[in-house]
């Protein structure tokens, strides 16, 4: 399948010859692997000769117990392999990014994190069913959505604004008191958080039209706070009148208990409902967009540790709340994975690779060619990407679009790759070919990088080995000595060593290990 044809192999060096420190069973060990190993090993102290001898014994095992495990072909097994295709494709993806700018990317969306911006907003919509939309489709909405701006700008109120266009059947008007990352689209997104109470947004293009936003505030994100939590649930998930008030009356009781001065604890262990968490005191910690709405709500209207919630009911049934702690603000390191996959699946994964991007277009002398774009442009705004015009007439474009590593990248080879991997959730022409776009440049330097990295990086073959020889370690001591009784242990690996040296032929270089200096 053609998808980077144009690709030429990067040039393949001239490789030193290394010392072989060992011979084990007809392979050899390198003396980098050696001392890549023995730099993990605290006890090896090369200035002391016994030190130096009782390593090279351990080494020397660890290789032949290896060398086992292949001879009982366990490194060709499905379980095997997808480990260690796993471990290679994360082990790449660690040298193919740039981690400053990646974490610049994350701290951006943890301090996002940190505020909740309430907003109005006009939304000016696409035709209804319309699916995607081109530059002629949207020239008209767009106009519409300015001549409201203007209004609004010229000193309208935005609410009376919005009411007058109430039976307008292409616009909607919102009211979002409460705004997250990765609720909207990125565009979106960096607007809503870059206004200002007061503030009133030009129309700002997004997957469903047109929006004109209003700042109403900024209001500060509660946090994380730790509660004692009672429920009484109702007896069926669709409770009559009777039940419900049934169930409103048994945590009534229980919360005047609690007034009382009844130990909350106790309460929690003998009546909650919820026998799991009643075990662990009904320990239950509320975070924003974690928890139903009803506890949210309720949670974060207790103000001082001791508050005890009056009953609230959601779906489930009854709830009573008591206020334990307010928990720490999370770290960015602790929050890191998170945000990481929130971006990865939440149409942000580019961003994560800008940095990346920006720095292998300086190595690999990128070009790119604007008057090329702007002709595949100026046909996006005729006919959307995917559509059979585009892909026959662009297929048939022959400009340079973008130069990499002295190889020339057509306007057609783009369009082809466009068509085998069109993947972004763009729905308005241009940024869905600026998305696809942004991805044939990432994929064409990754796999220029991918493939000079291990020239590059001499460890990337040595924690790969590492990998493969634990890997293997593990399965082969499993077989032959773990999953055996704790007091035949000893035993048996004393009889394996012995039957691995009579076995495979051993050659140790003691020449170049006397020269070790660390």
């Amino acid at each position: 399948m053609l998808v980077l044809a144009a690709m030429v192999a990067a040039a393949e060096g001239k490789e030193k010859k290394e010392p072989v420190v060992m011979t084990v069973a007809g392979k050899d060990v390198l003396l980098s692997e050696f001392l890549y190993m023995a730099k993990k090993d605290n006890s090896v102290n090369f200035k002391n000769k016994k030190a130096v001898n009782n390593y090279v014994e351990l080494y020397k095992n660890f290789k032949l117990k290896v060398a086992d495990a292949e001879a009982l072909q366990m490194h060709t097994t499905d379980r095997f392999d997808h480990f260690f295709e796993q471990y290679k494709l994360d082990l790449q993806a660690s040298y193919l990014i740039d981690k400053s700018s990646q974490d610049s990317v994350m701290r951006i969306i943890y301090e996002r994190e940190k505020v909740i911006p309430a907003i109005k907003q006009i939304v000016f919509l696409y035709p209804e069913g319309q699916r995607f939309a081109i530059t002629k489709d949207t020239v008209e909405l767009y106009q519409k959505a300015k001549v409201i701006y203007d209004r609004i700008k010229n000193g309208e109120s935005f609410e009376a604004v919005a009411e007058s266009l109430e039976d307008e059947r292409d616009v909607i008007y919102l009211i979002n008191e409460q705004i997250f990352p990765f609720q909207f689209t990125s565009r979106l997104e960096e607007r809503i958080f870059s206004m200002k109470p007061g503030d009133i947004s030009e129309p700002v293009r997004s997957s469903d039209g047109f929006h004109i936003l209003k700042s109403d505030a900024i209001n500060p994100h509660p946090g994380k706070i730790r509660t004692a939590h009672i429920i009484s649930f109702f007896p069926s998930t669709e409770p009559t009148d009777e039940e419900i008030e049934e169930t409103r009356l048994k945590s009534e009781k229980i919360y005047n208990m609690a007034l009382a001065g009844e130990d909350f604890t106790k309460l929690v262990m003998e009546l909650s409902d919820d026998t799991t968490s009643a075990r662990n005191g009904g320990l239950l910690d509320i975070e924003l967009r974690k928890r139903i709405k009803e506890v949210e709500v309720a949670g974060f209207a207790l103000k001082n540790i001791g508050d005890i919630s009056k009953p609230f009911h959601s779906r489930y049934g009854y709830h009573i709340l008591k206020l334990l702690e307010r928990l720490p603000e999370t770290s960015f390191e602790e929050k890191q994975s998170e945000i990481f996959e929130d971006m990865r699946y939440g149409g942000r994964l580019f961003d994560l690779y800008y940095g990346f991007v920006e720095r292998m277009k300086v190595r690999h002398g990128y070009v790119f060619y604007p008057e090329a774009y702007r002709e595949l442009a100026r046909l996006a705004d005729q006919y959307f990407p995917l559509d059979s015009v585009f892909l026959t007439q662009g297929k048939a474009l022959e400009k340079t679009l973008i130069k990499v590593a002295n190889d020339d990248y057509s306007q057609g080879l783009f369009v082809e790759y466009l068509h085998l991997k069109h993947r972004s959730p763009q729905t308005y022409s241009l940024d869905f070919m600026k998305d696809v776009f942004d991805y044939f440049v990432y994929e064409i330097l990754r796999e220029l990088e991918e493939r000079s990295l291990e020239k590059d990086n001499p460890e990337f073959l040595l924690r790969l080995q590492e990998f493969y020889d634990g890997t293997l370690l593990f399965e082969v001591s499993d077989k032959r000595v773990w999953r055996h009784p704790v007091e035949e242990q000893e035993a048996l690996e004393a009889e394996w060593i012995k039957e691995l040296n009579e076995k495979y032929p051993v050659k140790i270089n003691w020449k170049v290990i006397r020269k070790i200096k660390m």
